[in-house]
C-alpha cells in the first residue's frame, strides 16, 4: 500500500478521485488579462488546480544562431530562444495568478526549470512543485526541489526506466518529498496509438510511487482511460481557443473538453468502485431470482427417496440451489411435491 500524498487539501492516493491538473503552459500569449479568463475557464469546468511553468529563454537556452537551435516553424519561430522568449510567462504575472487560482478555489503551483527561480517561486507559496519531462535528468534542479521537502509532481515523457531509476535515487539520497510520478508522451500533439497507458503499471510497481498521467493527445479519451486505469493525477493543456497562434493553443483541451474530462472522471472514480469482491446492491434481486435450483420433474410423494432423474436445476432460484447438489442426494422426502413446482430445503426430510 503507497501512502497517499497530501497537497494542501486534496489527498491524492488509491481511491481517491484523480487530482485534476489544468495546465496553463504558454497560452497566456504574454497577456494577464487572458491569463486571469484561462484561471476562471479552470475554476469554471471543475478541475483541481491550475498550474503555470517559470521560466524565460535564459533559464532554458542560450541567444544562438547554431544550426543545433533550428526547431520546426510550428512553434511559431524557427529558433529555440527565441520560441522560450516568446512563450515564458513573465515574472510579474505569477503573484496576481498564483492570488486569483487561490479566490477561485483552485490549487495554483508551477513547473520550475532553473535552480536560479527557487527563492522567487518559493516566495509564492507553491505548495507543490513540477518537474518536467525535458527536466528530468538535470540533477541541480532535482536537488534544489528536494530541499523543499515539498510533494514533487514529476513527469517522465521520453524517459527509459533506467533514467526515472536514477531521477528517483538523486531525489531520494536528497531526501526529498513525496513525488507523484507522471505517465507521459512527449509529443505534440501525442498520438493516441502511442500512449501507451499500461506503463502506468509499470511505473507503480517498480518505484512504490503513485503514478499519473499528464495528457498530451487531442480530446478527452486518453484522460477518461487514464482515469479508469487508477492514475491518481490527470495533467491536461487547455485553452479558450485552439485557433490562437501561440504555440500551445493547437493541442490544448478546450473548456468543453474539460469539462468533459470532468465529468468523465467522476463517472469512472464511482464505477471503480472498491477492492471489495461481493453481491452489488442492484444485483441481489437477480441473485436470489435467477440462479438455478431444484425443480421436480414429476408429482414426487411423501417417503420418496431422490434420484437424479425426479429434478433438474433450472431458473428460477426457488428451490435447493444448485451450489448444494449434495443436499438432495438420496434424500427421502417429507412431503408431496408437485411437477414442475421447486425442491426446497423444507421439503427434504432429516436424514
Amino acid at each position: 500500500m503507497i501512502d497517499p500524498v497530501q497537497i494542501e487539501h486534496f489527498t491524492l492516493g488509491e481511491g481517491k478521485k484523480p487530482f485534476l491538473i489544468a495546465e496553463l503552459s504558454a497560452n497566456h500569449d504574454r497577456d494577464l488579462d487572458l491569463a486571469l479568463r484561462l484561471v476562471d475557464i479552470a475554476a469554471d469546468a471543475g478541475w483541481d488546480c491550475v498550474k503555470f511553468q517559470t521560466y524565460n529563454a535564459d533559464s532554458l537556452t542560450v541567444p544562438s544562431s547554431h544550426p543545433s537551435m533550428r526547431i520546426d516553424p510550428v512553434w511559431g519561430t524557427d529558433n529555440l530562444y527565441d520560441l522560450y522568449n516568446n512563450a515564458g510567462m513573465p515574472m510579474e504575472f505569477h503573484a496576481p495568478l498564483f492570488e486569483r487560482a487561490r479566490d477561485r478555489g483552485l490549487v495554483p503551483f508551477t513547473s520550475i526549470y532553473d535552480p536560479r527561480d527557487m527563492e522567487f517561486v518559493e516566495s509564492l507559496g507553491c505548495a507543490v512543485y513540477k518537474i518536467a519531462s525535458f527536466e528530468m535528468t538535470f540533477d541541480d534542479l532535482l536537488i534544489e526541489v528536494a530541499a523543499t521537502g515539498k510533494p514533487i509532481i514529476m513527469s517522465t515523457g521520453m524517459a527509459n526506466l533506467g533514467e526515472v531509476d536514477h531521477a528517483m535515487e538523486v531525489l531520494d539520497k536528497h531526501n526529498a518529498g513525496p513525488v507523484v510520478l507522471l505517465h507521459c508522451v512527449s509529443s505534440y500533439p501525442a498520438p493516441i496509438e502511442e500512449v501507451n497507458l499500461a506503463s502506468m503499471a509499470t511505473l507503480r510497481a517498480r518505484f512504490q510511487r503513485h503514478v499519473g498521467f499528464s495528457d498530451h493527445t487531442i480530446g478527452p479519451d486518453a484522460a477518461l482511460l487514464a482515469s479508469a486505469m487508477g492514475a491518481v493525477a490527470i495533467e491536461k493543456h487547455f485553452t479558450d481557443d485552439m485557433a490562437r497562434p501561440g504555440p500551445d493553443h493547437r493541442f490544448s483541451a478546450t473548456p468543453d473538453i474539460l469539462r468533459e474530462i470532468r465529468d468523465g472522471v467522476d463517472r469512472m472514480q464511482v464505477a471503480r468502485g472498491t477492492a471489495t469482491k461481493d453481491t452489488a446492491e442492484a444485483e441481489a434481486g437477480n441473485r436470489a431470482a435467477f440462479r438455478r435450483s431444484a425443480f421436480a420433474l414429476r408429482d414426487l410423494k411423501a417417503g420418496e427417496v431422490l434420484t437424479w432423474s425426479d429434478y433438474r436445476f433450472v431458473r428460477p432460484n426457488a428451490g435447493v440451489p444448485v451450489s448444494d447438489k449434495p443436499a438432495l442426494i438420496n434424500r427421502k422426502l417429507a412431503r408431496d411435491v408437485t411437477q414442475y413446482d421447486p425442491i426446497t430445503y423444507d421439503d427434504l426430510a432429516p436424514r
